[in-house]
């Protein structure tokens, strides 16, 4: 294989890992395929950071396709094998690159409110996340509580305790197997939800 070739072959694949690494990572719904590392906050932030990263490689794919054709045409010998080549990467990048710039625009806002939408505390040897989904206009907003359950290599995973109505203030502890959360509203109004069922061990 002669150095010409191996060159064509590079730009092939870097077209490839370009478009389609970030398609992926998007599509399987967590942050680089379930990573889960320290903390959801973290994750969280790397989210945001990983769109930016994730529009500049979608670009960088999408301007080598139509910039260097003959070094595809030279590996890609096939006419429609080809077509079907620029076709499907096209699609690919013209799906992602809105909808990456949609995503940097929303997200933006929700960086400078992490401490509102990530909670976390640890009693005793068990430590609760509570995320806050809140859509704003579009929705309606709810609080997810969860046990945070840690995983080697600096890992963790979440098991889901409770979904609860959306409060503006609210406080949360452990008294013996049950998690309570009392919203800090005149109402005052305390939740009180069971954990012996939700372990770290099972």
């Amino acid at each position: 294989m002669d150095k010409s070739s191996n060159n064509s072959w590079l730009v092939i694949l870097l077209i490839s890992a370009c478009l389609l690494l970030p398609f992926l990572e998007s599509m399987h719904g967590g942050v680089l395929w379930g990573l889960n590392w320290h903390s959801p906050r973290l994750m969280d932030t790397l989210s945001h950071n990983l769109l930016y990263i994730k529009l500049v490689l979608v670009i960088t794919g999408f301007i080598l396709l139509f910039v260097k054709p003959e070094k595809i045409k030279s590996i890609i010998k096939n006419k429609i094998a080809r077509w079907l080549f620029f076709i499907i990467f096209t699609l690919v990048a013209v799906v992602q690159i809105p909808l990456l710039c949609l995503g940097i625009m929303l997200n933006g806002t929700s960086l400078s409110r992490l401490d509102y939408i990530h909670k976390q505390s640890t009693f005793d040897d068990r430590t609760i996340y509570i995320y806050t989904a809140d859509p704003g206009a579009m929705g309606k907003a709810y609080h997810y509580a969860y046990l945070n359950c840690p995983l080697a290599f600096g890992r963790y995973e979440l098991k889901q305790i409770a979904k609860f109505s959306w409060m503006h203030q609210y406080t949360f502890y452990i008294e013996k197997n049950n998690l309570v959360v009392i919203d800090k509203n005149p109402s005052g109004l305390t939740h009180t939800f069971d954990m012996s069922n939700i372990t770290c061990a099972s």
